[in-house]
């Protein structure tokens, strides 16, 4: 007969060998660079038995994203590993505007998807020649009032 505290042993270490799923906290997402090319981000903040492997590849066909890792052997996860927080990024390069469907696979792994919306950029604003005028007297005037003479009493 198997007690009570050998089931709950048991039923812990066979939850913890079939934990390969993402946590709550991880993310798949896309990240505009300032060049206006884009990456896919993977962050891992998480206690997660999976180890994931730089990309092998990228694809872009039309709104459809695809990073491929290549496969790990994953060994089984015996015990609980640390929190640990770190990133995988695959550049993309540029991207139209548009709903993306974007996918990270490391096969007989996991495959993890999600949908971003990329934005037509915006216009860069630019100063107006009465701004800049204005800045220019503003300036003048706190340097005069910097520069006055002081008056001795």
């Amino acid at each position: 007969m198997i007690s009570k505290t050998s089931l709950f042993v048991l039923s812990v270490a066979a939850m913890l060998l079939t934990n390969l799923s993402f946590a709550d906290d991880d993310e798949l997402t896309l990240r505009l660079l300032s060049s206006r090319n884009y990456e896919v981000v993977l962050s891992l903040n998480s206690t997660m038995c999976v180890q994931v492997n730089p990309a092998s590849s990228v694809q872009v066909d039309g709104f459809n994203i695809l990073v491929v890792s290549p496969t790990r052997e994953q060994f089984p996860c015996i015990f609980v590993p640390p929190i640990t927080y770190y990133e995988m990024t695959a550049p993309v390069g540029e991207l139209a505007p548009g709903e993306y469907s974007v996918t990270w696979d490391q096969p007989d792994n996991f495959s993890w998807s999600t949908t971003y919306i990329v934005k037509e950029p915006g216009a860069i604003p630019s100063s107006s020649t009465w701004s800049l005028i204005l800045l220019g007297l503003g300036v003048l005037v706190v340097a005069g009032l910097a520069l006055r003479p002081k008056s001795v009493q």
